[in-house]
């Protein structure tokens, strides 16, 4: 059985800062984007799951995000919705493939700026 080792909440993502594997750009709608969570913020290779903070701010129209395990399909699931320019935020376990997980942004257009906070992981 799957065990939780918590741990100090780190910030993985955050689409504010400078381009990068774990930085900008925004999410564009329509678009997805995959984070290599294991290895980063004590996350270990083995992980099979995290526990995060998903963070929306700055969205440019209303919309929705869907975190989901490696970079398959996306699943008919939302993790976190939000209105044109309000943050918001929601709590979601998430399982890891080959310890990646995407985001996709289902805004019918605009950006939208994530951040994400690991504060745990099963293995």
């Amino acid at each position: 059985s799957l065990r939780l080792h918590t741990l100090a909440p780190c910030r993985i993502v955050d689409t504010r800062n400078a381009v990068g594997p774990y930085g900008g750009p925004a999410l564009v709608a329509g678009g997805a984007r995959a984070f290599a969570i294991a290895g980063q913020c004590g996350v270990p290779a083995d992980a099979l799951a995290v526990t995060l903070n998903v963070t929306v701010t700055n969205p440019t129209a209303i919309g929705s995000l869907t975190v989901y395990p490696g970079v398959g399909v996306v699943p008919g699931t939302s993790t976190v919705f939000f209105a044109a320019g309000r943050t918001r935020a929601n709590n979601a376990t998430i399982g890891l493939v080959d310890g990646m997980l995407s985001v996709a942004n289902l805004q019918q257009s605009g950006t939208v700026e994530l951040i994400v906070d690991v504060s745990g992981y099963y293995r």
